[in-house]
């Protein structure tokens, strides 16, 4: 699949918004019935009511969620709209517009920056990040993340990580894969090596995303969930260089440069034009 990303920072692009304990959710904008859960499915909100009803997806424009962040505060994230993502065939990913109250409660504010397409979409995932950027699934926390960011992109290119791949393996270490590849952390360490809008290709051997190289990209590297597998080339020019990648990394000692090509073995992989 070809593809122009966005660099995925935790507080810049927002991919990643908060991690919060779904155990100390509150939701607001119904009075009857009240609220008796509110829990993640995929990558919407199951809202349930006391008389055991879960709430349409559609009416939930309007709602407040609110949220303990796990240090003695509260956010609150205001769903403005809903929408089925269109890329998914399955029609399973549900997209949200959240935004937020400014800190002097003037109004409101998108908490997404504008995706590829140019729109501030999200959506909630059920787990956690860590610091160097290693998903961990959870019924309990709950990750809001952004279409904008790496977090958010593979998602929708469909690793998604509560899913099955077509021949019935789990997709939860594609996804963790993706995340390394798209933001280009080659060493799997939260580093990415990449900026805005620059274009690559990614694939996969289990017929999720497909081949679609565009003329003069070449293979840059193959993937696992802790990182590059082998670098052909990085997607910036000398960042990082490639002879440090292999001082760094004891797996990469001898798989930089012209050892690596496409028939190494790896969960994904990406091209993109060698800088």
């Amino acid at each position: 699949m070809n593809t122009s990303h966005l660099k995925s920072q935790f507080s810049v692009a927002k991919g990643l918004l908060l991690v919060v304990a779904l155990l100390a959710t509150t939701l607001t904008a119904y009075s009857q019935p009240s609220i008796r859960s509110v829990s993640v499915d995929g990558t919407q909100f199951r809202v349930m009511t006391s008389d055991s009803k879960i709430l349409p997806q559609g009416t939930l424009p309007g709602t407040v969620i609110s949220f303990g962040d796990g240090q003695g505060h509260r956010r609150s994230l205001r769903i403005d709209a809903v929408e089925r993502d269109a890329r998914d065939r399955s029609g399973e990913t549900i997209l949200y517009t959240f935004s937020e109250q400014d800190a002097a409660g003037a109004g409101w504010h998108n908490i997404c920056d504008a995706d590829p397409d140019g729109r501030r979409l999200g959506f909630p995932l059920g787990g956690s990040f860590s610091s160097d950027m290693r998903y961990t699934a959870s019924a309990d926390r709950v990750a809001i993340v952004c279409t904008a960011g790496a977090e958010g992109k593979c998602i929708r290119f469909g690793y998604k990580p509560w899913a099955r791949a077509p021949d019935g393996s789990s997709l939860a270490p594609y996804y963790q894969t993706c995340l390394r590849l798209v933001r280009a952390d080659y060493l799997g360490n939260g580093v990415g090596h990449t900026q805005n809008g620059v274009p690559i290709d990614i694939f996969d051997r289990i017929g999720v995303q497909k081949d679609e190289v565009a003329p003069g990209m070449t293979l840059e590297a193959a993937w696992g969930p802790d990182g590059a597998l082998c670098v052909r080339h990085t997607r910036l020019a000398n960042d990082p260089p490639l002879e440090d990648l292999a001082r760094q990394s004891s797996h990469l000692f001898d798989l930089v440069g012209r050892a690596c090509d496409d028939a190494h073995a790896g969960l994904l992989f990406d091209r993109s034009f060698e800088p």
